[in-house]
C-alpha cells in the first residue's frame, strides 16, 4: 500500500519524503493499528505516540494510511487550509449524520460558508452581551442551589450540576427558553443529549461499524434520543417564530438565525436552520461543562493556583458574589491563564480529523488526495522543551510577566477551539460562561478533593470528558451582606 504512494506522487510537487517514509507504531496483521485506536482513550494513544515517534508519523488502519500531525507550525497550516485544502474526515461526518447531528460542523465548501454566516449571526458579541444578565441570574441560581444543599448537609454532584447549568445557558441563549435543568434532576433533554454523546463516543472510537449491521439497545436508545432532541428543537423554533417581534433586534441566537434565514437573498433552508439549532444545543452543553469540570478539579489539586485565582476574583468582584458587569470579564487575567492551562492538560477536543482534497505537501511530505490526516491538538502541550514540567498545572506560564524569559509564549501551541476559518463559532460564548461560573465558584466556595476518590479518567464521548469531578465544595467565610 505505502510503496505505491511514492510511485504515484506527482513530480510537480516538491517534497522530501512520502507517507511510507514516516515512522509508524507496529500494528497487527490485516487490521494494522485499528485495534489500538479503538476505545474511549484513543486520544491518549495519539499523545503517547507523539512522544515516541515525533511530530509526524503514520498509521495503517485496515489497509489505509492515516497521518498524525502535532507540531504547531504544521497544524496552523493545516487548519488555515480549510475548507479548500482539507475537509472534515468522512467517517466522522457519516457517524454524526447517522445520529442526526449536522449543520455547520460537517458542512463543506459553499454550504459551510453559508451556514457559518447563519450560525455567526446568532453568536455575535451583541447577542451574547444581551444575554449576559440572564446568564448572571442563572449562575446566581446555581450558587443558591449549592448554598442551600450545603446548609442542609446534602451532597453536590458537580459533574451533573455543571452539565445542567451549561444546558440551561445554551437553551436560554440559543432558543430563548428557560428549562431550569439545574433544579430539575433527570431533565429529559439532558438525558437525551447524554445518550447521544455516549453513543457518538462509542461509534467514533469503534474498530468496526457494527451498528450498520446489528443495533444494540444502546444504539436504538441513542437514535430515539436524537429524534426527541429534534422534536424539542423544532418546537423551540416554532414557538420563537410565533412570538418574535421583527421590529426589534434579535435577542437570542435562534432569533438572529431566523432573521438571517428569512432574508430572501440568504438561500438558507429550514433544514439548515433546524440542523444548526440542534448542533448549538448538543455541542454547547458538553464542551463547556467538561472544561469547567476539569478546571475545578485541577484547582482543587493545586491550592496555590486556586488561591491566586481567588485573589484576582475577589479584587475584581468586590462584594459581589459573581460578575454583574460585562466589562469585569476582561479583568480575569489569571482565570484566562487557568483555562488555557486546563486545555493544555485536559483539552476537550484532543484531535481533529481531516481529509486532503487534493495531492499536497505537508511538512515536506507528499500527501495524496483523500488521505486521512489527524491533528493531535494536545501533542505539543506535553513537550517538556516547550512546557517545562509539562505535567504540572501552572497557569503562570500563560502570563507574560510571570513567565521565565527562557520560556516561549505558549499561546500558539495548543488548539482548544480549533483554528483557521473553521475556528469554533461558540468560542466567545464558551469563554464567557467559563469565566462567569468559575469566578462564582472560587468567590463563594473553598475547593478540596473528595477524600479517597480516585483520579478522574478521560472519557472520549466525542469530546473528552472527565469520568467524575471529585471535588468537595464548602462555603467560604465571606461577608454575607455581599451584593447579589
Amino acid at each position: 500500500m505505502n510503496d505505491t504512494l511514492a510511485v504515484d506522487a506527482p513530480s510537480a510537487l516538491r517534497y522530501a519524503r512520502t507517507i511510507a517514509d514516516l515512522p509508524s507504531p507496529k500494528g497487527h496483521p490485516f487490521v494494522g493499528n485499528a485495534l489500538q485506536l479503538a476505545g474511549r482513550q484513543m486520544h491518549q494513544k495519539f499523545t503517547g505516540w507523539v512522544r515516541e515517534y515525533g511530530p509526524m508519523f503514520r498509521l495503517d488502519v485496515l489497509g489505509h494510511p492515516v497521518v498524525i500531525v502535532s507540531d504547531a507550525a504544521t497544524v496552523h497550516g493545516l487548519l488555515r487550509d480549510r475548507p479548500e485544502g482539507f475537509r472534515r474526515a468522512g467517517g466522522l461526518k457519516q457517524v454524526m449524520s447517522e445520529l442526526n447531528i449536522g449543520g455547520v460542523f460537517i458542512a463543506e465548501g459553499e454550504a459551510w460558508r453559508k451556514q457559518r454566516k447563519l450560525v455567526m449571526s446568532g453568536l455575535n458579541v451583541e447577542v451574547i452581551r444581551h444575554f449576559f444578565p440572564t446568564m448572571a441570574a442563572m449562575t446566581q441560581g446555581l450558587h443558591d442551589r449549592w448554598t442551600t444543599r450545603l446548609a442542609q448537609g446534602q451532597p453536590i454532584d458537580l459533574k451533573r450540576d455543571l452539565k445542567a447549568m451549561a444546558l440551561d445557558i445554551i437553551v436560554g441563549l440559543a432558543m430563548g427558553h428557560r428549562i431550569d435543568a439545574v433544579n430539575h434532576d433527570g431533565d429529559p433533554l439532558q438525558k437525551d443529549i447524554d445518550r447521544l454523546f455516549d453513543r457518538l463516543g462509542q461509534r467514533t472510537t469503534a474498530a468496526f461499524p457494527y451498528w450498520r449491521h446489528v443495533k444494540l439497545p444502546a444504539d436504538r436508545a441513542a437514535e430515539r434520543a436524537s429524534a426527541e432532541i429534534e422534536t424539542k428543537v423544532v418546537a423551540f423554533i416554532r414557538d420563537t417564530r410565533e412570538r418574535m417581534d421583527r421590529e426589534r433586534k434579535p435577542s437570542t441566537m435562534l432569533e438572529a438565525m431566523i432573521v438571517a434565514a428569512e432574508d430572501p437573498d440568504s438561500g438558507f433552508t429550514d433544514e439548515e436552520l433546524v440542523s444548526n439549532a440542534i448542533l448549538s444545543v448538543v455541542g454547547g452543553e458538553d464542551t463547556t461543562a467538561n472544561s469547567i469540570g476539569w478546571m475545578v478539579y485541577l484547582l482543587a489539586r493545586h491550592p496555590e493556583a486556586a488561591a491566586a485565582l481567588r485573589a484576582e476574583v475577589d479584587a475584581v468582584l468586590g462584594d459581589a458574589t459573581l460578575p454583574r458587569e460585562w466589562e469585569q470579564l476582561k479583568l480575569f487575567t489569571y482565570l484566562d491563564a487557568a483555562h488555557s492551562e486546563t486545555q493544555r492538560l485536559r483539552t476537550v477536543a484532543p484531535y481533529i480529523g481531516l481529509t486532503s482534497n487534493a495531492d499536497c505537501v505537508v511538512a515536506d511530505t507528499f500527501i495524496p488526495k483523500n488521505t486521512a490526516v489527524i491533528v493531535a491538538t494536545a501533542g505539543e502541550g506535553f513537550d517538556d522543551t516547550l512546557f517545562p514540567e509539562p505535567a504540572a498545572f501552572r497557569p503562570e506560564r500563560w502570563i507574560a510577566e510571570h513567565r521565565p524569559k527562557r520560556e516561549e509564549d505558549p499561546a500558539r501551541r495548543v488548539f482548544p477551539f480549533g483554528g483557521g476559518s473553521r475556528l469554533c463559532p461558540g468560542r466567545f460564548l464558551a469563554l464567557t460562561e467559563i469565566k462567569m461560573v468559575v469566578a462564582m465558584i472560587v468567590r463563594n466556595f473553598d475547593l478540596t478533593l473528595e477524600p479517597g476518590a480516585p483520579e478522574p479518567t478521560e472519557l472520549l464521548n466525542f469530546f473528552m470528558a472527565p469520568s467524575a469531578v471529585p471535588v468537595r465544595l464548602a462555603p467560604r467565610a465571606l461577608n454575607r451582606e455581599a451584593s447579589r
